[in-house]
């Protein structure tokens, strides 16, 4: 009866050493990555799961900060360089959100600096830009 003692006791410490290894690996294949940054009028953050550098599964956020969404008649979000660009005629809402899905190559691999340009129309014509830095909170 001792001898299966043992042997129940072997193969359970066996099983939870697996299991805790497998964990274990599975964290260091996902990195998730937060960054944000700010302009005068605008926010904007990027939160984003890159699993093995290879798939990516987040969302870039734009927020206007300030109440006036009537005065932003048309305008032009340009994230890093052109990768991500997005033109609307009207702001419906104070936050524009940016899916982000990747099944072959990450677009964001690491914790590197994302830049955005925002261009927009005012209700009397002024065109504005702000840019600012997407950076590691």
């Amino acid at each position: 009866m001792r001898k299966n003692n043992n042997v129940l006791r072997l193969s359970i410490s066996i099983l939870i050493l697996i299991v805790a290894m497998s964990l274990t690996g599975c964290s260091k294949l996902q990195t998730r990555i937060s960054l944000m940054g700010e302009s005068d009028h605008w926010r904007g953050e990027l939160d984003t799961t890159v699993t093995s550098g290879r798939t990516e599964n987040g969302a870039y956020t734009i927020f206007y900060k300030k109440d006036n969404l009537e005065d932003i008649k048309d305008y032009k979000i340009n994230i890093n360089e052109g990768r991500i660009i997005r033109k609307e005629s009207d702001l419906t809402s104070k936050s524009i959100h940016f899916p982000i899905t990747a099944t072959r190559g990450s677009q964001v691999s690491n914790n590197e600096d994302q830049s955005v340009v925002i261009e927009w129309t005012d209700m009397k014509g002024n065109n504005f830009e702000e840019k600012f830095i997407l950076r590691e909170k």
